[in-house]
């Protein structure tokens, strides 16, 4: 059981600014005066994330809790339900609200810490309507313009909404997600995902002496990780389910996770070099691909070395990391240019099949690249030759995806029989588009579109370096001529001039094969 009071020491302990919004004193004291007319520990927590809200919003906006009038709060309402995602604006929470702010506010009064508590009264009977229903407020928690335009003083919202108990709600969401996405119809996407991070297929299992590195897998994996099916990231996929199926059993703060779920799909991998300590654990950082200044709150004290650290990260848009955390390798700066030169020039493999790419959509889709990338740079004499593009291969333009072709048919089926991942099927399907719109074939049987589809599949594996059906044997169990099947292969890679790690067909499997093999 949460204690209030270690709760209330942790908030003024790690910032004294609060006392200039209540003083500490105040906040104990109207507890415990809470405590005393018979709140249970529950109630008190609940007691005190009304006042937090409040806390908040006077401590991000220039009102004073004793100066605010039955307007204020009616404003200071409207910017909580925009801003903590915690706070729900209905008839009963407002309600709530509004009682336990009258209850502190003549607590306050009563210490002389203001002359009047009369305004969440006012409030109530403006917000608060007699036949159950909550006034003013539109559906979509907006007030009418009429309303706004009578407002002198406008704060303005913050950059990323605030949540109640942040750490714990993480930990709820953390569990939530290890176990939904535990579930054996993602048996294969775990071991994928595990294959990409640690070079191996089996299951992760949590390694005791060393926790953070099953951590590290699942960040990569609900963070990072493309599910096969979808192309979707875990969160975005897990985000849209629990939206609609929230759990009952947490209730109305299915709201806050749900909210606080909408954020976390906006996290984002960060690889940076740490310029200098500003204050309080926050931290200059500079974006080791963009040269982007931004300050990161980051798990380092005065006992680390902060020069030449390369460190990679998942961040919250306000500059939080996911995690309690920091990987970072030591990486000399003439190291560092070169990861920076090799890592460019994959991008420009990358912009050949994706020309607008830029940084951030690399790292989105090849995470598990940059991550050992930068592992493999902080291995002491390491040597990184460059790749480029050929010129011809800069000139590519992908030809138009024909979905009625039975050939792309048979692709896809294969993508689905062989578990492929989303790009390897798009890969497959795009270089028969290409093939076929250099030279197009007339079928007259299915078994000519089955060794069709044979010879790309063939092809792309040659390409990539990988590994995805042993095409000899099935194609001699299904009875089909294995030496037609090499001529086709043959006359694909004619046509489209492929070769080794092809940029119009890449892939991060592809990458790391060339990086690694």
């Amino acid at each position: 059981m949460t204690n209030i009071y270690d709760v209330i020491n942790e908030l003024y302990n790690d910032d004294e600014g609060w006392n200039t919004v209540l003083e500490r004193r105040y906040a104990e004291q109207f507890l415990r005066t809470e405590a005393f007319h018979g709140a249970s520990d529950d109630e008190l927590l609940e007691i005190w994330q009304q006042v937090m809200y409040l806390l908040i919003y006077c401590g991000n906006t220039s009102y004073r809790i004793g100066d605010m009038t039955a307007e204020d709060f009616i404003y200071c309402i409207s910017w909580c339900q925009r801003n903590i995602g915690d706070f729900e604006l209905d008839y009963d929470n407002v309600d709530y609200f509004l009682s336990v702010i009258q209850r502190l506010l003549t607590f306050l009064k009563q210490k002389k810490a203001i002359s009047s508590d009369t305004a969440p009264a006012k409030c109530r009977l403006k917000l608060l309507g007699t036949d159950g229903r909550l006034l003013l407020f539109r559906n979509d928690g907006s007030l009418p313009e009429e309303y706004e335009n009578f407002r002198t003083n406008r704060e303005p919202d913050l950059e990323t909404k605030v949540f109640m108990q942040l750490g714990q709600k993480l930990a709820v969401l953390s569990d939530m997600m290890q176990k939904y996405f535990g579930d054996a119809r993602f048996s294969l996407d775990r071991r994928r995902a595990s294959y990409a991070f640690f070079g191996t297929d089996r299951e992760p299992e949590t390694d005791m002496e060393r926790p953070e590195l099953f951590a590290s897998f699942w960040e990569y994996f609900i963070f990072d990780y493309h599910l096969r099916d979808t192309d979707e990231r875990p969160i975005e996929h897990f985000y849209m389910y629990y939206k609609n199926h929230p759990d009952p059993q947490y209730g109305k703060t299915n709201k806050a996770l749900t909210e606080l779920l909408a954020s976390m799909r906006k996290i984002q991998l960060m690889v940076f070099t740490i310029e200098r300590e500003e204050a309080d654990g926050w931290f200059s950082c500079r974006d080791f691909f963009s040269g982007s200044i931004s300050e990161l709150s980051l798990p380092v004290d005065e006992t680390v070395d902060i020069r030449n650290l390369l460190c990679i990260a998942h961040v919250f848009e306000d500059g939080n990391l996911i995690t309690e955390y920091l990987r970072s390798v030591i990486v000399a700066p003439p190291v560092q240019k070169a990861l920076y030169n090799r890592l460019s020039e994959f991008l420009a493999y990358y912009r050949v099949a994706h020309p607008d790419a830029d940084w951030e959509q690399f790292v989105n889709a090849n995470p598990a690249l940059v991550m050992h990338m930068v592992a493999y740079a902080g291995i002491p004499d390491t040597v990184m030759q460059l790749v480029h593009p050929s010129e011809k291969a800069k000139k590519y333009k992908p030809a138009a995806i024909r979905i009625d072709d039975p050939v792309h048919q048979f692709l896809s089926q294969f993508g689905k029989l062989l578990h492929l991942s989303w790009q390897d099927r798009k890969n497959l399907t795009q270089m028969w588009g290409d093939f076929y719109d250099l030279r197009p074939i007339a079928c007259f049987r299915d078994e000519d579109y089955m060794i069709w589809a044979l010879s790309v599949l063939e092809n792309y594996m040659k390409i990539t370096k990988t590994f995805l059906l042993d095409v000899v044997p099935y194609a001699e169990k299904v009875h089909i001529n294995t030496k037609t099947i090499a001529e086709r292969t043959a006359v694909i890679q004619d046509v489209l001039h492929l070769e080794p790690f092809d940029p119009r067909y890449i892939s991060e499997d592809a990458f790391m094969n060339m990086v690694f093999s």
